[in-house]
């Protein structure tokens, strides 16, 4: 990570185990970020924790999927709570509270191969997913029990 107006002097570095597939800044924590690896794990990093002569500790490090972890993305109003797509043609819904991860709800949209998640910023509870069949698909969280039981108001 460069703070550009350093000059990229500043430099913060963190060390993952496979390659990045995704990064995703977290909207209701200026300091934490979230990269899904393509071993199919998640991490969780605090910008705050890395100098330019060490590697930082993740904050937490998530088993998310079988396969490479393609897209995440933060939902834009409920904090702690995240959507992972995969190339294991899965799409998880997880609560990050506490920072400990847990999946709360999952399913396969028959999109193929999942290359792409967003929750929607006007309607948060909604997510479109897209895959490897060329079709998208939007998802209203809300109809999971668990979600609306820990998400909405």
């Amino acid at each position: 990570m460069n703070d550009m107006k350093d000059g990229g002097q500043n430099c913060h570095k963190w060390s993952v185990e496979a390659d990045v597939e995704s990064l995703a800044w977290n909207p209701h924590n200026e300091h934490s970020f979230v990269v899904s690896l393509e071993n199919g794990m998640v991490q969780a990093f605090d910008k705050r924790t890395a100098s330019s002569s060490s590697s930082g500790q993740s904050m937490y490090t998530l088993h998310a999927h079988d396969k490479a972890v393609s897209s995440i993305s933060f939902n834009p109003s409920a904090p702690n709570f995240l959507a992972t797509g995969s190339v294991d043609k899965m799409v998880k819904l997880w609560d990050l509270s506490n920072d400990k991860p847990s999946c709360i709800a999952s399913q396969n949209p028959k999109l193929g191969a999942i290359f792409s998640v967003s929750f929607s910023n006007d309607s948060p509870f909604l997510l479109a997913c897209g895959g490897s069949k060329g079709k998208l698909k939007v998802w209203d969280t809300l109809t999971e029990p668990a979600v609306a039981n820990k998400f909405s108001k």
